[in-house]
């Protein structure tokens, strides 16, 4: 009987405090860089270079059936950075060369309450060429 008033008030005690969160998912989200390309581009492959910091560093995009990519960069920042989209069609031809100043933005993929998931940022390719954020 000794043990099982401590075992039932332990329980009590922290059924209580489940009731008062909230309950959040374990969804999580990639840091890094998405890149929509405009499928008139027929681009085969893509990179993405991202310089902040007085360092530069180039990303596969790993571009699905030439119009979706996405570089992965676990160290995003939440600051202003250079970023310049080179993507080739399938011969090797260069289709594009642009840099634009983007700033990634923190997400919450179980919302604010939940905690923040990784950095993101989406940049998309026109078929003229023009790159721009999402």
């Amino acid at each position: 009987m000794r043990v099982l008033v401590p075992l039932v008030f332990l329980l009590a005690v922290l059924t209580a405090c489940v009731g008062e969160g909230k309950a959040c998912t374990l969804i999580a989200t990639r840091t890094g860089v998405g890149v929509e390309v405009d499928p008139a581009l027929r681009a085969a492959t893509g990179t993405l270079e991202l310089c902040w910091d007085n360092r530069c560093k180039t990303h596969d995009l790993g571009l699905r059936h030439g119009t979706d990519g996405f570089a992965d960069v676990p160290d995003l920042p939440l600051t202003e950075m250079s970023a310049t989209v080179r993507l080739a069609g399938a011969a090797g031809e260069r289709l594009v060369e642009q840099s634009l100043l983007m700033t990634a933005a923190q997400t919450f993929p179980n919302g604010p309450d939940c905690g923040a998931g990784g950095p993101q940022q989406n940049l998309v390719v026109e078929a003229s060429g023009a790159v721009r954020v999402r």
